[in-house]
């Protein structure tokens, strides 16, 4: 795995609140270069940013669209300015060579989580660009389910990319999320993948499908330990983590399986959200 790909993160996803992945922030990554903490320091609307990202030359352009990403994700767009801004990003991301601002493009696009942003997220599941391609997928993965996507079968092709593990996950989370049904068997062959959290990210995506295949990877993540995961271990944070998502996918499918397993993780783990977290899921499940 290079070290590009293993600094990707996923985005916020509905299977996989909090999980983590052995791939960091690309956003982080791509603007720790010199000058770039100037840059972003001045107060700009997402409309004046949309218009730098217009004007400004290729060098500042990204770093206009990074900004708007981040103004996104932490602020409220009013619902009548959502096409207008999402047509703007559209046009942006069409017209840009440099494939810094068609990522940031996408990045923005998918804090929305807006279901007209569909139309730029499968032009962008195709780019030329790994990153570019890796924030479309984790965008679709964040949309709601039941959005039209016309593009599963590239994602699918991204699923079984050997030489990505960041892609694998995002590609398994976003179809997983969305149930698509032809990537199941895809999902369950991942179960054996020498990768250990692409493996509990993909059990924890099988919930969503409730295929009992996933069961013995499940109990696994269950009765994980920090230190544990074989090659790569991982740490406490990075098992809570894995473990709350988990519990919380079962919770959200609404799955009555592994009860013995939730109540030994009540009785007895060492975080206390997680046993917070079992015990609610065990109350959920008996109702």
């Amino acid at each position: 795995m290079s070290t590009e790909t293993s600094k990707k993160k996923l985005l916020e996803n509905p299977i996989a609140n909090g999980i983590v992945v052995p791939i960091a922030i690309v956003l982080v990554g791509a603007i720790v270069v010199f000058g770039v903490t100037k840059l972003l320091s001045a107060e700009r609307s997402y409309k004046d940013l949309v218009r730098e990202m217009h004007t400004k030359t290729f060098g500042n352009r990204w770093v206009a669209a990074f900004e708007l990403s981040k103004l996104i994700s932490s602020s409220q767009i009013p619902e009548e300015d959502i096409p207008w801004l999402l047509e703007n990003l559209e046009e942006i991301y069409n017209k840009a060579q440099d494939p810094r601002t068609r990522q940031f493009s996408v990045v923005a696009a998918g804090a929305l989580q807006n279901e007209n942003s569909v139309s730029l997220l499968e032009k962008a599941v195709e780019d030329s660009d790994t990153k570019v391609r890796f924030h479309a997928v984790v965008s679709v993965g964040n949309m709601s389910q039941g959005t039209s996507f016309s593009k599963w079968g590239k994602i699918l092709e991204l699923l079984k990319q050997k030489e990505d593990i960041g892609m694998t996950q995002a590609a398994s989370l976003a179809l997983a999320t969305h149930r698509v049904p032809q990537a199941e068997p895809e999902l369950v062959k991942l179960l054996t993948h020498e990768n250990a959290v692409l493996r509990y990210t993909v059990a924890s995506g099988l919930v969503n499908y409730k295929n009992e295949q996933a069961i013995p990877v499940l109990r696994e993540l269950l009765e994980l330990s920090p230190g544990k995961a074989g090659e790569g271990s991982l740490n406490e944070d990075q098992v809570v983590a894995l473990k709350l998502s988990l519990l919380n996918s079962i919770k959200i499918n609404e799955w009555k399986i592994l009860e013995e397993e939730i109540q030994q993780v009540a009785n007895s783990d060492k975080s206390l959200k997680v046993v917070e977290s079992a015990k609610d899921l065990l109350k959920s499940l008996k109702n």
